[in-house]
C-alpha cells in the first residue's frame, strides 16, 4: 500500500461515492459513484468497492461525507435507508475514521481550488484563501448549507460548520411579508431554507402562481424554472429575482454575524445555473442593504466555486490536515 494511502466517500442519500487519495489531498482517483439502492448496507458498498480495486481495509486511513448531522455514534442519512455507525468503521478500518457533514467536506475543497476556476459574481474580483482570511460558504441544493472557512495566519485551517440556514426568514418589502404570510400558514416557521434550497424555489414559484390565479398543481423541479427563465416564461424570471434577492439579504445577514469580510464562495449547481441572475444589483444591493453596515459589506467579493467531486476532494483536504496535526508527513498540494 502506497504511503499516506486514504480512502473518501460522500453519501448524498440517492448516491455514494469512493475515492482515493495516495499522498497528493488535491488528488482523488479511481472515483465510482453507485446508487445506494444498489446495497443493503453502507459497509456492503464499501467492501465492494475495496475488492475492485485491491484495497485492504487494515489501517487505512478513512473518510466520509455524510448528508446529515455527523454526531454520534449512530449516524443517520437524509433520503437514505443506511445508518453509520462510527464505532463499526472503527473496528473496520482499525483506526479512527472522519466523518463530516457533506457541505463541510465542500467547504474544505475550497482549500485545494484553483483561484482561476473562480467566478465573479458581481463587482468586485474574488480573493484568494491565503493566511490570516475568513471566508463564507453558502450553498443550496436539497437544504441550504452554510459553513465558515478560516485560514490562520499560520496557514492551518479550520472549517466552521453551521445551520444559519434554518433561521428564520425576515422580509425586506411587502411582497416577502405577504410570501412570508403565505408560507407561514402552510408551514409553521419559516426559515430561510424554506425559500433558498432548491424546494424554496419551488415554494416561490407556487406562491406566485397562486397569486396570479392559476390551478394549483405539483410545483415544477427548481432546474425547470431555471429552464424557463431562459426561454423568456415571466413567471419563472420573477420566482428567480425574488431568489436572488432574498439570497443577497441572507448572505448579508451571515457575513455580519460572522465577520466573514474577506468574502463569500457560493457553491452547488444551482447557484451555478442562476450565477446571471446573481451578477445583477438585485443580489447585491440586497446583501450590502443593512443600513449603518452597508460600508462594511461594500468590500466583501462573492464567488462561485466549481469542482468535480468537491465532497471527495473536501474529504481529502480534512485528512491531510488532521494528519499534518498528528505530525504525519503530508505530500505537497499540486499548484
Amino acid at each position: 500500500m502506497p504511503v499516506n494511502r486514504k480512502l473518501v466517500a460522500a453519501i448524498d442519500g440517492e448516491k455514494v461515492a469512493f475515492g482515493l487519495v495516495d499522498g497528493d489531498p488535491s488528488v482523488v482517483r479511481a472515483i465510482r459513484e453507485q446508487e445506494t439502492g444498489d446495497f443493503p448496507t453502507f459497509t456492503d458498498a464499501l467492501q465492494a468497492y475495496l475488492r475492485e480495486h485491491h484495497v485492504a481495509a487494515t489501517g487505512l486511513d478513512f473518510g466520509l461525507a455524510v448528508a446529515g448531522v455527523a454526531r454520534g455514534d449512530t449516524i443517520s442519512l437524509a433520503n437514505c435507508r443506511w445508518y453509520i455507525s462510527v464505532s463499526g468503521l472503527r473496528s473496520f478500518f482499525g483506526s479512527e475514521p472522519l466523518v463530516l457533514n457533506d457541505f463541510e467536506s465542500i467547504a474544505w475543497s475550497l482549500t485545494g481550488l484553483d483561484p482561476a476556476s473562480v467566478q465573479r459574481v458581481g463587482p468586485l474580483p474574488p480573493r484568494p484563501i491565503r493566511p490570516g482570511s475568513t471566508f463564507l460558504v453558502v450553498g443550496t441544493g436539497p437544504g441550504l448549507g452554510v459553513a465558515v472557512l478560516a485560514m490562520g495566519r499560520e496557514g492551518k485551517v479550520r472549517v466552521y460548520p453551521s445551520e444559519g440556514g434554518h433561521a428564520s426568514f425576515a422580509p425586506q418589502n411587502a411582497d416577502e411579508d405577504a410570501l412570508l404570510a403565505h408560507l407561514r400558514a402552510r408551514h409553521g416557521h419559516v426559515s430561510y431554507e424554506r425559500l433558498l434550497a432548491a424546494f424554496g424555489l419551488q415554494n416561490i414559484h407556487g406562491w406566485l402562481a397562486m397569486k396570479s390565479g392559476r390551478t394549483a398543481g405539483p410545483a415544477p423541479a427548481a432546474e425547470t424554472i431555471v429552464n424557463a427563465a431562459q426561454r423568456g416564461d415571466a413567471m419563472a424570471g420573477e420566482a428567480i429575482a425574488i431568489f436572488a434577492r432574498i439570497l443577497g439579504s441572507f448572505v448579508g445577514d451571515i457575513v455580519l454575524a460572522t465577520g466573514t469580510f474577506d468574502g463569500v464562495y457560493l457553491v452547488s449547481p444551482l447557484l451555478g445555473a442562476l450565477r446571471p441572475a446573481l451578477t445583477d444589483d438585485r443580489f447585491r444591493a440586497a446583501m450590502i442593504g443593512k443600513g449603518r453596515l452597508k460600508k462594511a459589506l461594500e468590500p466583501v467579493a462573492v464567488g462561485y466555486a466549481e469542482g468535480r467531486s468537491p465532497r471527495l476532494r473536501g474529504m481529502a483536504a480534512a485528512l491531510a490536515a488532521r494528519s499534518a496535526a498528528s505530525g504525519e508527513p503530508v505530500a505537497p498540494a499540486r499548484a
